[in-house]
């Protein structure tokens, strides 16, 4: 069974899920912070911008297993975040396909780590964030699913972490509940260092996308080096 079928079949037993797929997607609009820069969709080959800014305020959220976990506590790691809600499928295509395989790749450094943070805890409940790690072969100790209230979740995500403001829209199908921003950050510590909309690329075809995925993994490759290469030594 496909990693889709799986998280239908999840939400079908627990009486929750009602996933129609439709063909479009939505571009969001909204603020961001200006210490933020907005990742311009460059063309290939281009300069592509190595600093995004960096977090200034923490947060206190819970994970797969019930924990309470601070983003604080990935200051000395290299880190992949993104947002998603469990009923979107174009949320667990990049999960599935670019977050799973970065996972596979990352997850024996133990530098490495990636968080996904709901923007619909009203659906996604403890037990629904525990099935889609158990989908994603995701282990709490490297790849956090995280839940919080509300408000406060899509505040930090704008304000904090520059994504787009997250719009609830008015009587939808399960899986346009929201429309976000679904781009992926990769932090260094505290510093984001690369933002790349990976659902946005494959509108843009196969090179595209396949060029977006090899960015945010050389990112990360670069960051990991970084953060292995020993002190150097004061004269």
């Amino acid at each position: 069974m496909t990693d889709r079928g799986k998280i239908i079949t999840i939400y079908t037993v627990v009486g929750i899920l009602s996933v129609g797929v439709l063909a479009t997607s939505f571009w969001i609009r909204g603020s961001r912070k200006s210490r933020f820069v907005s990742p311009i969709a460059d063309k290939i080959g281009g300069a592509v911008v190595e600093d995004f800014g960096s977090l200034e305020n923490d947060i206190t959220l819970t994970n797969q297993d019930g924990e309470e976990v601070k983003l604080s506590e990935l200051k000395d790691k290299v880190w992949v975040a993104s947002n998603f809600f469990a009923t979107c499928p174009y949320c667990l295509e990049t999960a599935s396909e670019d977050l799973k395989s970065l996972y596979q790749e990352f997850a024996p450094d133990s530098k490495f780590h990636i968080v996904s943070i709901s923007i619909d805890p009203e659906t996604d409940k403890l037990q629904q964030l525990e099935a889609y790690a158990q989908v994603m072969g995701a282990e709490s100790r490297n790849w956090w699913f995280l839940r919080g209230e509300e408000k406060a979740v899509h505040e930090y995500l704008e304000k904090e972490m520059g994504y787009m403001k997250v719009v609830k829209n008015e009587v939808p199908p399960a899986k346009n509940r929201y429309s976000h921003d679904r781009g992926l950050l990769v932090f260094n510590g505290w510093k984001c260092v690369k933002k790349r909309d990976l659902q946005f690329a494959r509108t843009q075809g196969e090179r595209v996308k396949d060029y977006y995925f090899q960015d945010v993994r050389k990112s990360i490759l670069k960051s990991l080096a970084s953060r292995s290469s020993p002190p150097v030594e004061s004269p």
